[in-house]
């Protein structure tokens, strides 16, 4: 039962990471003033989850604890920065499935570094995380350099590369944190702070325009936001999952919200021509089909 509810809580952890960054494409702050708004949406969330948890905005946590919740953070938004570029260089659909060839790192991180290798088929595991990835390129390859639609760009595919690396290692901190016995809702809420941190910090060197940042439409900013109260119910489904399926699974399940975030834009934004791409679609769809059975047959066979 506990390893099925583990699946449940990825599922759900899933969809929310595909949704995550669709209110991106509806803002019109650039990156980094977004990434600002986000990590605001994320603090106020996490803070409340905190208060109503605990009693208390932040802990309570053994200060070795604390840190290492918090030292998540800013790699998270290095990660989600790079991400918001990437989004942006080569529109939703080529750029989330570029930064989830995540998966195959976080799985490796799992299984090695965490030693899950004990109670995880690492074969079935480590095949079905390369399958979440080759349903990331497949599906990746939809884009069209035709107006509204996606493309790749260099710049687009080194910051969602770069992305990809930085999600993978903030996983390292946020376990040994789980580990220690911080609780989940306490371990988001100094990773919140320190995602809020780190976005005031590269706004102050790279942006530095606070007047037009406090000018910009409160529409602009409240989508900005909703991304953070989303991947934030994202996380700790996430969290919850890997403590009960653990790292090497939960990670390359949860990075197929690359069909979910692909079905955005498919749906709403229109990048991808599906007469076009079907087939390739259809091909990524059965890879990440293929993946999920057999990253089950690693914890469950």
């Amino acid at each position: 039962m506990t390893t099925l509810t583990g699946f449940g809580l990825a599922t759900l952890a899933l969809i929310l990471f595909g949704l995550y960054m669709v209110p991106r494409k509806l803002t019109r702050l650039r990156d980094i003033p977004f990434s600002l708004t986000m990590c605001l949406g994320v603090v106020v969330t996490t803070l409340t989850a905190n208060l109503v948890r605990h009693g208390q905005l932040l802990g309570p946590a053994e200060a070795h604890l604390a840190w290492l919740g918090f030292i998540c953070g800013p790699i998270w938004y290095g990660g989600v920065l790079a991400y918001a570029i990437s989004v942006t260089q080569m529109g939703l659909s080529i750029a989330t499935p570029t930064k989830n060839t995540t998966a195959v790192l976080g799985t490796l991180i799992g299984l090695v570094y965490f030693a899950e290798w004990q109670e995880t088929r690492p074969l079935p595991a480590l095949a079905g995380s390369v399958l979440v990835v080759l349903c990331a390129v497949l599906l990746g390859r939809t884009g069209e350099r035709n107006g509204q639609r996606s493309f790749v760009t260099p710049a687009g595919v080194v910051a969602a590369i770069a992305a990809a690396v930085l999600f993978a290692a903030y996983t390292i901190p946020f376990k040994l944190a789980q580990v220690g016995g911080l609780d989940t809702v306490s371990l988001v809420a100094y990773m919140g702070v320190g995602t809020l941190i780190g976005a005031v910090l590269c706004f102050a060197v790279v942006e530095r325009r606070w007047a037009e940042w406090l000018r910009a439409g409160l529409l602009d900013h409240a989508y900005a936001a909703l991304c953070g109260l989303l991947w934030v119910l994202a996380v700790m489904f996430m969290a919850e999952a890997i403590r009960r399926i653990g790292l090497a699974i939960t990670w390359p399940f949860t990075n197929l919200n690359t069909v979910v975030t692909v079905a955005c834009g498919v749906l709403l934004f229109h990048e991808i021509d599906v007469h076009r791409f079907g087939r390739t679609i259809a091909l990524g769809l059965l890879a990440g089909v293929v993946g999920v059975v057999l990253l089950g047959v690693a914890r469950l066979g």
